[in-house]
């Protein structure tokens, strides 16, 4: 299997690139899986103060096989909910 996962292929799955409003802190393996490794992905939908993550199946090429991902709601490590948020800009700042 690759080392690495193609993710120049989609540019719809987003991992890693941006910053925190709550960092995901049941363990240390869920948040360099989505910032270092790009195996997990943070979507821009937020259900219950949280974005959801999501992983995607990859073929033994280390290309996606499929274009849409099998949400995640516990961490595949720990096993503890995952909560973490992405950081957006203000469009308004007051």
């Amino acid at each position: 299997m690759a080392n690495r996962i193609d993710v120049d292929q989609n540019k719809d799955h987003i991992g890693g690139n941006f910053d925190w409003d709550v960092a995901p802190s049941c363990c240390d393996l869920l948040k360099d899986a989505v910032d270092e490794e790009k195996f997990i992905f943070v979507s821009n939908f937020v259900s219950e103060e949280s974005n959801t993550f999501y992983m995607l199946p990859v073929t033994n090429e280390g290309r996606f096989a499929r274009d849409t991902g099998i949400t995640i709601s516990f961490c595949p490590w720990c096993g503890t909910k995952i909560v973490g948020k992405k950081k957006y800009a203000q469009e308004n700042p007051a």
